[in-house]
């Protein structure tokens, strides 16, 4: 059979098909750690959680959709949570996607991580579906692909710009635990993630460059001790990143005499529960004298550390279970403690006490409570706290402080920590034995600023430690005044949206208003005005250009790539630039993913038409645009504006009672009914007013007078208008102008009956 060609760049089909062929829940839990709360009967809606936000996934037609019930803007299909958690763009999510599905990678790829070849050490990818892959085999190909068949460490020059010394490269830690990633003409720095079955995935790192193969997070970074293999080791240090391991390293333990045996683990990020568990075997198998928690010094980095002194524990007792199995004796867990982000501005500790009655649970809370008390003063705003479950064995509170409070709860927990290890004593009714659980067994070291690699990079440049510290409080002042710069734009975002709304709903009320739109539209009809058209991403046309011209001598020198993403702008074009600069040849190559609607305003699209003309016989520019599309822009550029198509709009208003989680309601049956009508439907935006659980929906259509299937269009806006709670809003004009051009006496149900056709 002949090979099945590659899909195009913006082909819509390969989009519909990762919507069907992915499993949303599986890939939120593989990939980003969420964990499923609870599931509908037969699997129809799952709720999903992380840190504290909820997400709802239920199945819409042939694939699956998620709603954020916080944040009315963040749902959609697999297509928007790639884009919205993993910032990527369209072109970026389809390479995303394609690599999870096991699949070649086509288009642009970041210029560090161009499409790998596949090494000859490895099997041929299988010819079936990508579903007949084994996730063992995948992982294997993934990582083959990125660490070729002789992983070596090759490249020094990533290592090298994050100010980490030879000396520190070469360190018996870190040999073979290092690697160099080549892909082409490209280089990355790759550090292999492990657990107890070898390579569980490889980050790659690099200048603005940092990716996770799509693979399951359950490996952590590990180094060697220090002394050398198989050297008994002393202290187990925990960082973020295998850069800051080194960095710490070479900060506080190359050439210092007396120092530790130490193994160095890093999570690459948020700590999922696997990582977890694969550093509390690592304490089991070394039993190091002590674990230090060398995490960022930040909010996030807090939180790690909270959590870490609430799962981690001195070296268990492994006995033998049946089948050679080995199973470890677990510390009683009288009381536990989790914390997560709560929003963007706030942590928050949940607290759970476990005890026999409820008197010695109302002792713990007293406890808690004076505790809080002490903590309240030292802290900028008030400790928020909240009593969330108190029964007779089991109490649950909740702390909620700023970020920048975040210490304290971290104090909290060190002295619920101190607590627990007093009452698993009692609760063993036996004394401590010698050297098993030593006294600060887990303890924290910060860095002076963000974290020891920023340390490194200031200490590199000859400053001193009071200095380093005066920089790291420069560096947060800037950090808050960027955030308070961007929370007050997007207050002025919304308050412009709506004052904006506000004044459409006045001009729709009023007759002189409506007398001028009226107007308006006469003119639109006689082809002095035309609207550009909306909506709906499938209707628009993609254009690539590949941008390579030398590097500008100063970053205050606009390159030719972005001269040209402002010229294309000016022509109503959107315009998406990425930029990368090839180390090897210092060249710096562009790409420019360029969308346009055929039918814009006919000025535009002749003045975006003659810009990509004349930008494609430039030397340093490749464009690349399917032949039929190029044809077609040129014909609708070089037709007369009478020729062009005239797009109306409308806003349909939904007012109906709060569905069910996971249910879809009335709103999301009308967008479905308008969408297969042939409406050009843009996003659903919903508000439930918690008082009256009334959900309020709104959804913006367009349609084109020209449209070959305008009685089907109009008669489905009709029907909409009919249906209870549903509101439709558009101009007199609009409704005339299409009940003259739709054919009369069509409605919906007789255009449903006659698209089905004679019954059989």
């Amino acid at each position: 059979m002949p090979a099945t060609p590659p899909p195009r760049d913006n082909d819509p089909q390969e989009l519909d098909r990762f919507k069907q062929s992915i499993d949303l829940v599986d890939y939120a839990t593989r990939r980003h750690g969420y964990d499923v709360k609870k599931a509908g009967p037969r699997g129809h809606w799952h709720q999903l959680e992380k840190d504290g936000e909820m997400l709802i996934v239920s199945r819409k037609g042939d694939h699956q959709v998620y709603l954020n019930p916080g944040d009315d803007r963040d749902s959609g299909s697999i297509i928007d949570f790639v884009k919205t958690r993993e910032n990527q763009t369209l072109g970026q999510v389809r390479q995303t996607l394609r690599q999870y599905l096991g699949e070649p990678e086509q288009g642009w790829q970041a210029a560090t991580s161009p499409p790998p070849p596949t090494p000859a050490a490895y099997a041929p990818t299988p010819t079936g579906p990508a579903e007949m892959e084994s996730e063992a085999e995948r992982r294997a190909r993934l990582v083959a692909a990125v660490m070729g068949t002789h992983a070596s460490l090759t490249d020094r020059t990533y290592l090298h710009q994050r100010h980490l010394s030879d000396e520190t490269i070469d360190s018996p830690a870190f040999q073979g635990r290092v690697f160099t990633s080549q892909q082409g003409n490209f280089r990355n720095t790759a550090f292999p993630l492990y657990n107890e079955h070898g390579i569980a995935t490889v980050e790659q790192r690099n200048n603005e460059y940092k990716h996770l193969l799509q693979l399951p997070k359950t490996g952590v970074w590990v180094s060697h001790p220090t002394e050398g293999k198989d050297t008994p080791v002393q202290r187990l240090v925990v960082s973020e990143s295998p850069v800051d391991a080194m960095s710490y390293h070479q900060l506080h333990h190359r050439g210092a005499q007396g120092q530790p045996n130490t193994l160095y683990v890093a999570t690459s990020g948020t700590v999922t529960e696997r990582q977890v568990e694969l550093i509390q075997k690592l304490i089991d198998k070394q039993e190091p004298k002590e674990v230090v928690l060398a995490n960022d010094n930040d909010a996030a980095g807090r939180r790690f550390n909270i959590n870490y002194l609430n799962e981690l524990q001195v070296p268990r007792r492994a006995r033998e279970v049946a089948d050679g199995q080995v199973a470890y004796d677990e510390a009683p867990r009288p009381v536990e403690w989790h914390a997560t982000a709560a929003g963007k501005y706030h942590t928050a500790l949940r607290v759970e006490y476990h005890h026999a009655s409820r008197a010695e649970g109302t002792e713990q809370m007293s406890q808690l409570t004076a505790q809080v008390q002490q903590i309240r003063p030292a802290a900028d705003e008030a400790v928020a706290l909240e009593v969330q479950r108190a029964t007779r064995q089991e109490t649950v509170v909740r702390l909620v402080v700023p970020n920048a409070d975040s210490y304290a709860l971290e104090d909290l927990a060190r002295t619920l920590h101190a607590q627990r290890e007093t009452q698993r004593e009692q609760l063993e009714r036996q004394p401590q034995e010698p050297g098993r659980q030593p006294e600060n067994f887990i303890r924290t070291e910060y860095a002076i600023s963000k974290d020891f690699n920023r340390d490194l990079e200031l200490l590199s440049q000859g400053l001193s430690r009071e200095q380093v510290a005066q920089q790291a409080h420069a560096d947060e002042l800037a950090k808050e005044q960027q955030r308070q710069v961007k929370a007050r734009q997007e207050q002025e975002q919304r308050q412009q949206a709506q004052q904006r709304e506000a004044e459409r709903e006045q001009a729709a009320q009023s007759p002189e208003a409506q007398r001028r739109e009226a107007e308006q539209q006469q003119r639109q009809a006689a082809g002095l005005v035309v609207a550009a058209a909306t909506g709906d991403p499938a209707l628009q046309r993609a254009v690539q250009l590949t941008v390579t011209e030398p590097t500008p001598a100063d970053e205050a020198t606009p390159s030719q790539a972005q001269q040209m993403r402002e010229l294309l702008r000016k022509a109503g074009a959107q315009v998406e630039l990425r930029a990368e600069t090839d180390p090897a040849s210092g060249q710096l190559r562009s790409e420019l993913d360029v969308r346009y609607h055929p039918h814009g305003t006919p000025g535009g699209l002749r003045q975006l038409s003659q810009t990509l003309d004349a930008l494609d016989k430039s030397p340093l520019v490749a464009l690349k645009e399917p032949v039929q599309e190029q044809a077609e822009r040129r014909q609708l550029a070089a037709a007369p504006p009478e020729q062009q198509s005239v797009t109306k709009t409308a806003i349909i208003r939904i007012d109906e009672p709060e569905p069910r989680p996971g249910a879809n309601g009335q709103a999301e049956a009308v967008a479905e009914q308008l969408r297969d009508a042939g409406l050009n439907t843009g996003s659903l935006r919903s508000a439930t007013d918690p008082a009256t659980h009334q959900r309020h929906s709104e959804i913006e259509v367009s349609y084109r007078l020209d449209q070959p299937n305008l009685a089907r269009v109009s008669a489905a806006l009709d029907d909409v208008a009919r249906q209870p709670g549903a509101h439709l809003h558009e101009h007199a004009a609009d409704r005339a102008e299409r009940h003259r051009l739709a054919p009369s006496g069509v409605t919906a149900s007789n255009l449903a009956e006659r698209n089905a056709g004679p019954e059989r």
